[in-house]
């Protein structure tokens, strides 16, 4: 029905946003990864949109702030007892990027810190998605960051950064934006993926 809403953004709260396109308010629901992207109030903002139906709520408009994001709802939501409370509830949790990586890898850890989402929603979810994910862009990933994730090594230093109390989600991203040399070994990574993530936490 809308491929887009562009407009001056009129209100917005964690979930909600609310776009003025000439004189008639729209009220989005909205993933916290496109919350936090939003400019102030009373700025003109753009955001793709998807329009849902069912019989509880009759129609609803969902809205993301990139495409990737509307993209992955879409196919979420086609998955049985994955609706679009929950599609909302993995967006604001993982970026596109991490939840394509955990699909690959079968990183059932990542997949259920998502609120809502239990190890049999999340093994389901792997074997409807693995060849589907691939019709998702997620740019800048490449097949060789995808293959490192899978390692050994990867997942040994995984599991001492989990044990020092950081969260899945912040060790994959740490995993991402850094660039390990192909013979780093488990502690090599440990190191570096400390260091990163104490700086991470500082800038907050």
């Amino acid at each position: 029905m809308f491929a887009y809403l562009s407009g001056i953004l009129a209100e917005k709260s964690p979930g909600i946003a609310i776009i003025d396109c000439n004189g008639i308010g729209y009220e989005l629901k909205i993933p916290l990864s496109t919350f936090d992207c939003l400019p102030t109030e009373n700025e003109h903002v753009k955001l793709f949109t998807h329009v849902h139906y069912n019989s509880e709520e009759g129609s609803r408009i969902y809205g993301f702030w990139t495409s990737p994001e509307k993209d992955l709802f879409k196919l979420l939501i086609t998955i049985n007892r994955i609706g679009p409370r929950t599609a909302l509830s993995i967006l604001s949790t993982l970026s596109v990027v991490d939840f394509v990586s955990s699909i690959h890898t079968e990183n059932l850890k990542l997949l259920t810190s998502a609120p809502g989402l239990g190890n049999k929603t999340a093994q389901k979810m792997i074997i409807e998605l693995k060849d589907k994910i691939k019709e998702i862009d997620i740019g800048d990933i490449s097949s060789e960051i995808i293959a490192e994730l899978s390692e050994d090594k990867f997942r040994e230093a995984e599991a001492a950064l989990l044990a020092l109390g950081y969260k899945i989600y912040e060790i994959n991203r740490a995993f991402r934006e850094l660039k390990f040399a192909k013979d780093s070994s488990s502690q090599e990574i440990l190191k570096q993926s400390i260091k990163h993530l104490y700086q991470k936490r500082n800038e907050l």
